[in-house]
């Protein structure tokens, strides 16, 4: 009897040690946020017309998704229209926007506003007032700029198809050991030629909860940047060779419609 009490004491014994190891050990972590985005490197050549953007990655599971493409932040320069004397429409003067991007798309898997709170938005300058918020006007003449003023630079920028916020666009999968996420975006052809950034915020109760992020580049290439680099280095050369294409092209119109054409 003495020896299978004390058999049993030290199996309880053991059983007590493995359950203190067992919850010593650290808890699984989250699946951790990716970020990567295909083509990474957009070429602009003779045949461009913008490019179609496949942005994937994992999150953990549940976790709501935004993305957002943007360019760096600056100062742009734009003219403003006005009616001189209340009668005619005409050009009044410069307005500088500051610390604005060029470049602003934001996708997201439901309601911006109900998925972040609006510090967070904010910090992470997630929509339309989270960039009006960060940014200042100036009018050349000094005057005081009205707040209508950044609704018509949207609607401006909006028009270049360089602004844009879609929201419901980003589609998930989800997994046994979280989620994995599929957003596809029509990059514009108007977008110039720069270093833009894709970044990837996870958010949960109201709170974005981590971020990854991915690089895009856009430059010129072939024939188009040999000629950007002519009309820089070289603009008298440049000008002659415009010219000379513009006759040659003008020659190439009308003998087309020439042969086309008759009497009738």
């Amino acid at each position: 009897m003495l020896r299978n009490k004390v058999s049993v004491n030290g199996l309880l014994a053991l059983l007590a040690g493995l359950f203190f190891i067992v919850a010593a050990l650290p808890a699984t972590p989250a699946q951790a946020l990716t970020c990567q985005v295909s083509p990474d490197d957009i070429p602009i050549n003779l045949f461009y017309n913008g490019a179609t953007l496949t942005v994937t990655g994992t999150s953990g599971p549940g976790d709501d998704l935004l993305v957002k493409i943007s360019s760096t932040t600056g100062d742009v320069h734009l003219k403003y229209k006005g009616k001189a004397s209340g009668l005619f429409w005409m050009k009044m003067g410069n307005m500088e926007f500051k610390n604005v991007p060029n470049v602003y798309m934001l996708y997201s898997t439901g309601s911006i506003e109900t998925m972040v709170d609006a510090a967070g938005r904010t910090a992470n300058v997630l929509g339309y007032d989270a960039l009006r918020a960060g940014s200042t006007m100036e009018r050349t003449d000094g005057v005081e700029v009205e707040a209508k003023w950044f609704d018509e630079y949207l609607k401006f920028k909006k028009a270049e198809n360089l602004y844009n916020v879609q929201e419901g666009t980003i589609v998930r999968r989800h997994g046994e050991t979280g989620d994995e996420y599929t957003l596809t975006v029509a990059w514009p052809f108007q977008a110039p030629p720069a270093n833009y950034t894709v970044e990837v915020f996870a958010v949960r109760d109201g709170q974005v909860v981590d971020r990854a992020s991915a690089p895009i580049t856009v430059e010129q290439a072939g024939v188009v940047k040999q000629l950007s680099g002519l009309a820089f280095n070289n603009p008298a050369v440049y000008g002659v060779l415009a010219v000379i294409i513009a006759m040659v092209a003008g020659f190439a119109v009308g003998a087309i419609f020439k042969k086309g054409g008759g009497s009738h």
